[in-house]
């Protein structure tokens, strides 16, 4: 009964990191985006600017 124990916890435990592993990375693309993006915009004022 013991060791049914332990392996329900390991697979509950693998389940939750597959899915919180992917949704991390996802957030982690999205702030990276955002943050490029100003970048992007006030890289393209500046050349609007100097034309």
């Amino acid at each position: 009964m013991k060791a049914l124990k332990i392996v329900a916890a390991a697979l509950g435990i693998t389940l939750a990191a597959l899915i919180v592993i992917p949704l991390i990375v996802l957030a982690g693309l999205f702030v990276w985006l955002k943050l490029t993006e100003e970048g992007d915009e006030e890289a393209l004022e500046l050349d609007q600017e100097g034309v």
